[in-house]
C-alpha cells in the first residue's frame, strides 16, 4: 500500500457504503471501513493512518458524523474530511471541508475526493 491514499469512510447504509468503497478503491484508494461513527472514532484513536474521512451523520451509537468531524480535525487539522447527509444542511456540517447531499452522483463523490487529496497515489 506503499504511496497509496487511504480513506476512512463511515457509513451505517450498507449498500452505499459498499458504493463509495468500489468506487474510491476503483480509483486506487486504500479504504478502511466503518459502519458506524464509534467504530470510526475507534479506527482514528488507533493511529491508523488516514489521508483523508469521509462520514455520514445519522448513525448508530454514541458518536454521529458532526461529532467524528470535530475528533478528526482535532486529531488533525489540515486532515480533509467530507460529510454526506441526507437531513443536514450544509451550514451544520462547517467543520467539514466539504459537505456532499444525499443524493448524490458518484462522480460528484469522485471529484470532491480528488480535489481534497488528489489522485490516489
Amino acid at each position: 500500500m506503499t504511496g497509496t491514499r487511504t480513506i476512512l469512510l463511515v457509513e451505517d447504509e450498507v449498500l452505499t457504503r459498499l458504493l463509495m468503497t468500489d468506487i474510491l478503491r476503483d480509483e486506487g484508494y486504500h479504504v478502511i471501513e466503518a459502519a458506524c461513527g464509534d467504530e470510526g472514532r475507534d479506527l482514528l484513536l488507533s493511529g491508523e493512518s488516514v489521508d483523508l474521512v469521509v462520514t455520514d451523520v445519522n448513525m448508530p451509537g454514541d458518536t454521529d458524523g458532526i461529532a467524528l468531524t470535530a475528533l478528526a480535525k482535532e486529531m488533525a487539522p489540515k486532515r480533509p474530511v467530507v460529510v454526506v447527509s441526507s437531513h443536514l444542511p450544509a451550514e451544520a456540517a462547517r467543520r467539514a471541508d466539504e459537505f456532499i447531499p444525499k443524493p448524490y452522483l458518484p462522480a460528484t463523490f469522485l471529484e470532491v475526493v480528488i480535489n481534497l487529496i488528489g489522485p490516489a497515489r
